[in-house]
């Protein structure tokens, strides 16, 4: 490879956007009263535990949201089913 073709490539590379994690409203943020409700809730109307982490604002933190409700003894339905 030519050194111009390198440098046009190193540049090309460089400009290159970055991958980022997608990132919620409400991503790593404490947990409120009204949100620990909102999750209940969500769990009892027949939502998926990625539909209540779209609900709350935490898509990015879908295993935060999961664990949250794991502490609360919350049966969910989600990839994998955990009823």
């Amino acid at each position: 490879m030519s050194s111009l073709r390198r440098k046009r490539m190193n540049r090309l590379l460089r400009r290159a956007p970055s991958i980022q994690p997608m990132k919620d409203t409400y991503d790593g943020e404490p947990w409120t009263e009204m949100d620990v409700r909102d999750l209940i809730s969500s769990l009892k109307s027949g939502y998926t535990i990625e539909e209540a982490a779209r609900h709350l604002c935490r898509l990015g933190t879908v295993d935060d949201v999961r664990r949250k409700a794991e502490e609360l003894g919350l049966k969910y339905r989600g990839t994998i089913s955990h009823r």
